[in-house]
């Protein structure tokens, strides 16, 4: 979280403005987890953060967990205030203004184990004869977004692709590492044997991204509830509330170690 502090002080003005009052803070988001999912704890402990935070700040929060592409639409609309988590680019920064950093998701290739032929050595060319499989609306990297010389394969979300990946339908899968990971062991391991021990998260990787609440344009007074929200993130970050949800939730923050 050392990355997160220093871009907190550098971006985060406290400017005294009372608080938000009974407002209601709605936010969308997609089963994203450890950081975010119906079926954790709280709803995740990123989500459990971002939570708190608006409420210091006078908010009631509610959530709802839809398909990526649909919360999306449905925030770019102003349907909700937010869309949660989601990583900066710059095409998504004409629709929404970006939060402070809540988290870092690391993002790469997926490949199966046992396919020892397919090495990365950080040149995305060297990867141009695989069929890579890519979650159609999501955000990998930069460079990989726009890399068109890049035989990808667009699916609905990542479980299509490690399923495709397991069957030997793909020879790699683009997307985050946590995530997925938590995909394998949870929702897929039972209707495919061996998968969440039979693939490998390259490095290496393809970028650190960042999850931020991604503010919608078309909400009502869209620049105070980002002020809002990020003197909220300022006061969990620094009186440690952040880090006893993360301790409370079991979630080791790579950036620590």
């Amino acid at each position: 979280m050392q990355r997160i502090l220093i871009i907190l002080v550098i971006v985060v003005l406290i400017t005294g403005r009372g608080f938000a009052g009974e407002n209601t803070f709605t936010v969308v988001s997609e089963p994203f987890p450890p950081y975010v999912d119906k079926d954790l704890k709280n709803n995740g402990w990123a989500w459990e953060v971002t939570k708190i935070a608006l409420e210091s700040q006078g908010y009631k929060t509610k959530l709802d967990i839809k398909p990526w592409a649909r919360a999306k639409m449905e925030a770019i609309a102003g349907q909700y205030d937010a869309l949660f988590p989601a990583y900066w680019t710059k095409e998504r920064h004409q629709w929404f203004v970006f939060s402070m950093p809540i988290a870092e998701v690391r993002t790469g290739f997926w490949k199966r184990k046992d396919r020892r032929d397919i090495v990365f050595n950080g040149d995305l060319i060297t990867m141009k004869d695989y069929t890579i499989g890519v979650s159609r609306g999501y955000a990998t990297s930069e460079d990989f977004d726009k890399a068109d010389y890049l035989n990808k394969y667009f699916t609905t979300d990542s479980s299509q692709g490690m399923k495709m990946l397991y069957e030997g339908r793909l020879d790699l899968v683009a997307g985050n590492e946590l995530p997925i990971l938590h995909r394998l062991r949870v929702r897929l391991e039972n209707d495919y044997k061996g998968i969440s021990t039979g693939m490998e998260f390259m490095e290496p990787i393809l970028q650190v991204n960042y999850i931020h609440l991604a503010i919608s344009k078309k909400t009502h007074d869209y620049l105070r509830k980002l002020e809002d929200f990020n003197i909220g993130m300022r006061q969990i970050l620094l009186d440690g509330t952040y880090k006893k949800i993360q301790k409370k939730h079991r979630y080791v923050d790579v950036s620590d170690n």
